[in-house]
């Protein structure tokens, strides 16, 4: 199985982060800094493969000439360098960062666009709110880059459809293992199987039945489980297909 978004900077214990069975993990960076930091680990480590950008919680970086300089850098240079972002759009906090959060994501998919890169994409909506998502599907049709990452499925129809529109992959975390999720659910029932991935974002959104702790790569089978429940298979039969699509989207090498 593949992790296909962790923060393995982020993680308290590197070594327990790294005791899986995975086949492969992809870790994210948010900012110049942990950009090279999630670089020098895929360096390292023969299963981890890096992508680069900066979050859109850090969007006003982006404008700033030597922060773009370093990622793109980090882009070109380095060969296990697999996907551009994580960028994106969130109001979750703040519904006035959107302009930065625009600037940030078009010179990200432009660059992703140039290198022949995936784009992963974040999306978070304040309460109550559609704000965050109108802006991407207004974003993501601007620019039409068709290879991407719909990266925590935040269940918004028009933008899911957007993104399948577009070709891209909608990726599902550990918030699709708890029961209150049914939108998100269904959402997952819907998708094509060809487009479907699994992902932690650990150490973040930890999965049922390890809810309440710390995010680890390898409860990424918790969500494969109860995707496969959702979709009425078993886990056996998906999980090929979840790694195939996994190695399509970030063209990761078959063994």
């Amino acid at each position: 199985m593949i992790d296909t978004h962790c923060h393995l900077d982020r993680v308290s214990d590197l070594g327990a982060a790294l005791d899986n069975e995975l086949m492969a993990l992809v870790t994210i960076g948010t900012d110049p800094e942990r950009s090279l930091a999630a670089c020098d680990l895929a360096a390292r480590e023969p299963r981890v493969f890096a992508s680069v950008g900066i979050h859109p919680s850090d969007a006003d970086r982006a404008d700033d000439h030597e922060a773009r300089e370093a990622i793109e850098a980090l882009a070109r240079q380095r060969d296990r360098v697999v996907a551009i972002g994580e960028t994106g759009f969130d109001t979750y906090w703040h519904d006035d960062r959107l302009p930065a959060q625009r600037r940030s994501f078009a010179w990200q998919a432009e660059l992703a666009r140039s290198l022949d890169l995936p784009l992963v994409l974040h999306v978070r909506d304040a309460d109550g709110s559609e704000s965050a998502s109108l802006c991407a599907c207004e974003m993501l049709r601007e620019h039409a880059w068709g290879r991407g990452i719909l990266h925590c499925c935040n269940a918004h129809e028009e933008l899911v459809g957007t993104g399948l529109e577009l070709g891209w992959f909608v990726s599902f975390a550990g918030n699709l293992t708890y029961p209150r999720a049914q939108e998100l659910r269904e959402v997952a029932r819907q998708v094509p199987e060809d487009r479907l991935l699994v992902e932690t974002d650990s150490p973040y959104l930890t999965p049922v039945p390890h809810r309440g702790k710390r995010n680890l790569p390898g409860y990424v089978v918790h969500t494969a489980t109860v995707l496969a429940d959702l979709r009425d298979t078993t886990l056996d039969a998906l999980e090929p297909r979840l790694d195939e699509n996994a190695r399509r989207c970030y063209e990761l090498p078959s063994s």
